[in-house]
């Protein structure tokens, strides 16, 4: 089930965790009363409830909020041509916490709690990690030869640059499906990254990883295989 917060709620709870800053859901600095007013609404809609001297933040937020704290970092997902939903996903406690801005409330977030199972489908049908074009293995075949002769000089130039570069610069090209990035929930630091390239014959998985920089690793996608990436990143922030 989706839940729809105003991103002054979000803040609210937040700093409830002593989240004063994350990545992805910045805004202003609100004023005093307008943040008295928001936590008096969020009582009067149940989000918060009185208990003796203090306020304590009910489910299912209090969950979500929760995993956000503990999850070791944030995975971004975008989609090629800055095609929406851009979504920023946490994992803590075996459930992946998706937050992304709501299309529907200009000022607000979306939150919902997923199992490892949802949350995949969840990227196939939203057509992040696309069906393969390749049907079949198709034997021996130089897919290196084939990647330097069809990514575009632009786009493999960036790719070549590690993590130096910002996701925001490979969004624009027409080659790029869809990049996965593993940030910091509060600096937004970058720590891997995962392009997909749409090509012809297949497309193609571009790892980046900050303790090995300079270019990418390219090779051949499988939606197993960069289900089996994003899973490790995740495993590897806990470790």
């Amino acid at each position: 089930m989706i839940y729809i917060l105003d991103l002054l709620e979000f803040q609210v709870l937040a700093a409830a965790r002593k989240m004063e800053a994350y990545y992805g859901f910045a805004r202003e600095e609100p004023a005093r009363q307008e943040v008295y007013y928001t936590v008096y609404q969020m009582v009067r809609s149940g989000i918060l409830k009185k208990e003796g001297d203090g306020l304590v933040i009910q489910q299912p937020f209090s969950g979500f909020i929760g995993r956000i704290a503990s999850s070791p970092g944030v995975l971004v997902a975008d989609r090629g041509q800055y095609v929406l939903p851009r979504q920023c996903v946490y994992f803590a406690d075996g459930q992946y916490v998706c937050v992304e801005n709501c299309r529907q409330e200009g000022s607000g977030v979306s939150l919902c709690a997923m199992e490892e199972e949802e949350f995949l489908l969840q990227l196939q049908e939203l057509d992040q990690l696309p069906k393969p074009r390749l049907d079949e293995e198709i034997g021996v075949y130089d897919f290196a030869a084939y990647w330097k002769g069809h990514i575009q000089e632009e786009l493999w130039e960036t790719l070549q640059s590690g993590v130096r570069a910002e996701t925001e610069e490979y969004l624009g090209y027409g080659q790029v499906h869809s990049v996965f990035t593993m940030r910091d929930k509060v600096s937004g630091a970058i720590s891997r990254r995962m392009v997909l390239v749409g090509l012809p014959l297949e497309y193609c998985m571009a790892l980046q990883d900050i303790q090995k920089p300079g270019e990418a690793s390219l090779e051949p996608y499988t939606r197993e295989k960069a289900w089996e990436v994003l899973k490790s990143w995740w495993k590897d922030g806990e470790g």
